[in-house]
C-alpha cells in the first residue's frame, strides 16, 4: 500500500468575465500590485469553478504561507495509515505502518531529496499519532495537533518547524507531487522542505522572487487546494472540515492581511498568511483565503504573493484589486 494521496483532479475553468474583471481592477486601481501574482476563484453555487489569474503560475518564496503543506500532508499521512491499519490487529501499529510505508516514501522521494537521509525524510509516526487498539485507528497525539494548530492558527514558526521534522521531508514533497500540487520536473507548485530554521537542513528550488527557496509556491496550485478544501474534495470531509477550522482559527486570531483594509466588501472566513524577507532587502506578504461578499453572500478562494510589505497599508492595493474584481464580475 502506497501512503501518498490519489492526484487531485483540477476543478479550476478559466473564466474570461472574472479575467477581465481582474485586469480592470488592476488597471483601475492606484499603486497597482504589479509585482504579486494573484488567482482568483468564484466558488458558484452552480458547481463551476471559474478562475482569473495574473502571473498565477510562477513559483514565489511565500514564507509561513508553506505551513499548510504540512497541515495537508499531515491529514494525508493519518488517512493512509488507518487505511493501511484496516483490518488487522497489530502488536506494534508503529512499527507496522514503519514496515508498510518507509520504504516507499525512500523508492520515491523526488530527485532533489536523492541525498537526504532517514531522519529527515521520513515519518515519524510515533511522534504524529496516538494509536487506539479499541478501534484500531491512530489520530493525532496532543503534542502533534497542539503544534499543528499553534502553527496554522498562530503562525507560531517553531511549532511548525516541529511538524515538519516528524513528518518528514520526504513524505510532505511526494504527497504534494503525487496530489497534482508540485510538478518535480519544472519545480513549480507547493514545495516545503525546511522547517522554519529548527534544524533540518533546507531543501531549495528556484523561485521568481527570490534566491533558491524551501517554502515556495505558485498562486494557482495553492489557489486549487483551497477550492479542493471549501468544496470538501481535498483529504475526506472530516479531514476537510478540521483543516477548514485551523484556518478560521487563524482569522479569528487575527492572522490575515486583506481584511485589514476595512473599506472591502468582504470578509474572510478561512486564511493562512506567509511574510519572510527576500534578498531584495524588504519583506513580501502572501495570503491564501476564502472569502465572502457581503450583499450576495459568493464566496470566492483568493491567493496572492509577493507583495513588498512594510506596514497595514502596503496590502490594500490587493486588498482593494480584489474588492473591485468581485464587485464587477458580481455586479457588471
Amino acid at each position: 500500500m502506497r501512503p501518498f494521496p490519489d492526484a487531485k483532479n483540477d476543478p479550476l475553468v478559466h473564466n474570461a468575465a472574472l479575467q477581465l474583471a481582474l485586469d480592470t481592477a488592476i488597471a483601475s486601481t492606484p499603486n497597482p500590485p504589479n509585482g504579486a501574482p494573484i488567482a482568483i476563484v468564484d466558488i458558484n453555487p452552480d458547481g463551476s469553478r471559474g478562475y482569473a489569474g495574473r502571473l498565477e503560475f510562477i513559483e514565489c518564496y511565500s514564507a509561513s504561507l508553506l505551513k499548510v503543506a504540512a497541515m495537508y500532508a499531515a491529514f494525508e499521512l493519518r488517512k493512509a495509515c488507518n487505511e493501511a491499519l484496516a483490518g488487522t490487529a497489530p502488536a506494534d501499529a508503529f512499527q507496522a505502518l514503519r514496515n508498510n510505508f518507509d520504504d516507499v516514501i525512500r523508492t520515491n522521494r523526488l530527485p532533489r531529496l536523492a541525498a537526504l537521509a532517514d531522519l529527515h525524510l521520513l515519518p515519524k509516526y510515533d511522534q504524529i499519532f496516538a494509536y487506539d487498539p479499541a478501534t484500531n485507528l491512530v489520530n493525532f497525539s496532543q503534542a502533534f495537533f497542539g503544534d499543528l494548530f499553534a502553527a496554522i492558527a498562530n503562525g507560531d514558526n517553531a511549532s511548525a518547524g516541529r511538524c515538519v521534522q516528524r513528518l518528514g521531508f520526504g513524505y510532505i514533497t511526494t504527497a504534494a507531487s503525487e496530489a497534482n500540487f508540485f510538478d518535480a520536473d519544472t519545480d513549480l507548485g507547493v514545495w516545503l522542505c525546511g522547517d522554519f530554521g529548527i534544524g533540518f537542513p533546507p531543501q531549495r528550488i528556484p523561485c521568481s522572487n527570490d534566491g533558491p527557496t524551501a517554502q515556495g509556491t505558485s498562486a494557482y496550485q495553492m489557489a486549487k487546494l483551497f477550492t479542493l478544501l471549501v468544496d470538501s474534495q481535498l483529504v475526506d470531509p472530516a479531514s476537510d472540515a478540521a483543516m477548514l477550522n485551523l484556518l478560521q482559527q487563524a482569522v479569528i486570531n487575527l492572522h490575515l492581511f486583506l481584511n485589514r483594509d476595512t473599506s472591502v466588501q468582504y470578509v474572510t472566513l478561512h486564511s493562512k498568511i506567509g511574510l519572510g524577507p527576500v534578498n531584495a532587502g524588504f519583506s513580501v506578504a502572501s495570503e491564501a483565503l476564502i472569502v465572502r461578499e457581503n450583499a450576495t453572500n459568493r464566496l470566492f478562494v483568493v491567493v496572492f504573493q509577493n507583495q513588498p510589505f512594510a506596514n497595514d497599508a502596503s496590502i490594500f492595493p490587493v486588498a482593494r484589486v480584489i474588492d473591485a474584481t468581485i464587485a464587477s464580475f458580481l455586479f457588471p
